[in-house]
């Protein structure tokens, strides 16, 4: 019987005695110096990949490292996901240098153990006590245990279309907009605040690029804002190329995060941006510092208009309205009417 088994909806009927739990000596830990220092769990888990990897010839997604409580669970386990949508599943043979480092990381105040599930991957880290999957058990119900557990690399296809099929009734890439009153409301203030504009030049690679990577036309409202500048010196307005750079980082939050994830249906707002952390359809465009953006909004809740302009980031759950456009956005930095401080957006030399 193989120690690795292939990916496949079959996987949650299959039980304990359907894997193979090769025995599998971690030659990869060093030799431990000081049981106190911080990095000993990291160090851990690092070992623990990289002997995963020693053995299956493949990287890992995610690897569950299985601890025993001496009742049900008399051994150490693994099971990898690896990158070709296997998993190997083995045994840990228990080596005093194992054990010595399994006691720093594990340290149980309570003298009966208890079976634990930690999770590793190359930047994460956490654990679990086994009871905490209450409706099946690791060795009862271990295929059911497996499937539970898939990284979302596994099932990447359907992650995705579920997140398209949410997103599709949504999106508007049609934005309304009077560019000659837009023309006038940029000129207009930055002549009040007395900003250096970066001049405007050809973006078309850049747009290009864009369109390529996101399946989507990048917005002509976006275009014709960029034909009056590319970013503004010492100030929060963006160019074309910070547009797209950021817009990148936040699509692969996006790509990374399940619906569940991304979804919130604990904050609430006016009803005119959906209840999401990020979508492919924000494009940021002035910069609040600290990983906050007002964006572009192209696919505004039921409520919402294409082209509304949303505050969206790391200091915040969902999006939320910041202006029905962006002229009125633009008038109301002018007027001194958002609660955007000058200080926060633009500096003078």
């Amino acid at each position: 019987m193989s120690h690795i088994t292939a990916y496949s909806d079959h996987v949650k009927q299959m039980n304990w005695e359907d894997f193979n739990f090769k025995i599998l000596l971690i030659d990869t830990l060093p030799a431990l110096k000081d049981a106190t220092h911080y990095s000993n769990s990291f160090t851990f888990r690092d070992a623990l990949l990289e002997a995963t990897e020693k053995a299956s010839g493949k990287s890992v997604f995610k690897l569950l490292f299985i601890t025993p409580d001496n009742d049900s669970i008399h051994k150490f386990y693994g099971i990898a996901y690896l990158e070709d949508k296997t998993i190997f599943t083995f045994e840990i043979e228990h080596t005093p240098k194992f054990e010595t480092w399994f006691s720093v990381i594990h340290n149980e105040e309570d003298e009966t153990p208890t079976a634990s599930v930690y999770t590793f991957s190359t930047n994460g880290y956490s654990s679990q006590p086994l009871s905490n999957f209450k409706s099946f058990t690791f060795q009862d119900h271990t295929g059911t245990f497996i499937d539970h557990c898939i990284p979302n690399q596994f099932i990447a296809e359907r992650l995705a279309k579920e997140k398209n099929d949410f997103l599709a009734p949504f999106i508007q890439l049609k934005a309304q907009v009077d560019m000659k009153e837009l023309a006038q409301s940029f000129i207009a203030l930055v002549t009040e605040k007395g900003l250096s504009i970066n001049p405007p030049h050809n973006n078309d690679a850049l747009y290009a690029t864009f369109e390529a990577e996101s399946g989507f036309p990048f917005p002509q409202l976006i275009k014709d804002y960029l034909s009056l500048h590319n970013g503004i010196e010492r100030c929060a307005i963006m160019g074309a190329e910070d547009i797209y750079n950021e817009w990148k980082e936040w699509k692969n939050v996006y790509d990374e995060w399940t619906q569940e994830e991304l979804f919130n249906t604990y904050s609430t707002n006016t009803g005119k941006a959906l209840l999401m952390y990020t979508t492919p359809y924000w494009i940021p465009f002035f910069d609040l510092q600290n990983g906050n953006f007002l964006a572009f909004d192209f696919a505004p809740n039921t409520k919402g208009t294409a082209g509304q302009i949303i505050r969206f980031g790391a200091d915040q759950e969902i999006g939320y309205i910041e202006a029905e456009d962006l002229n009125t956005f633009l008038r109301s930095l002018i007027d001194n009417t958002t609660d955007i401080e000058d200080h926060e957006w633009f500096y003078k030399a």
